[in-house]
């Protein structure tokens, strides 16, 4: 669904644990990703894996590696406007936590009616009190987890 979108993107990648969805969207040729993860062994797990990916890719777009927390970093970076976002939480961090993640990313500026927003929770959480004026363009599920395909919604 995203692959179209992903070259010449920026990219947010938070909660990044590894890096994984932001390193694959600088393997297919984003502009920019950022990285966030309030976890240090997280971070250092991502550097490692971003040296990994600069040894064998000559033109990996720009990057940036933030050690913060989800809701601290979009409190405080309204300058940036993402293409796509990426939000793989913890399965057991709170609703209350996923909330304020959206409230911020709404309220903040950097979601804009083209961004395309992809939540990974599990099967059974209910997400549509956390994601408010979010709407939901697609919903796969995998198991125990579903991947959420959200947009602003343009009528809210």
């Amino acid at each position: 669904m995203i692959s179209r979108q992903i070259e010449g993107a920026a990219v947010l990648d938070l909660f990044s644990g590894t890096g994984s969805m932001g390193l694959e969207s600088l393997s297919r040729g984003c502009a920019l990703a950022y990285f966030i993860d309030k976890d240090i062994q997280s971070i250092n797990l991502i550097r490692y894996n971003i040296k990994n990916l600069t040894s064998k890719e000559a033109d990996i777009g720009c990057f940036e590696i933030i050690h913060k927390d989800a809701v601290g970093f979009l409190r405080f970076c309204n300058i940036k406007k993402w293409d796509i976002i990426f939000l793989d939480p913890p399965y057991k961090i709170g609703a209350d936590i996923m909330k304020s993640v959206f409230d911020n990313i709404m309220e903040s500026g950097t979601c804009t009616d083209e961004t395309l927003l992809i939540y990974e929770a599990l099967s059974k959480r209910n997400i549509i009190e956390e994601t408010g004026k979010l709407e939901i363009v697609k919903e796969s599920s995998f198991g125990d987890k579903k991947v959420v395909y959200l947009k602003t919604n343009k009528i809210a």
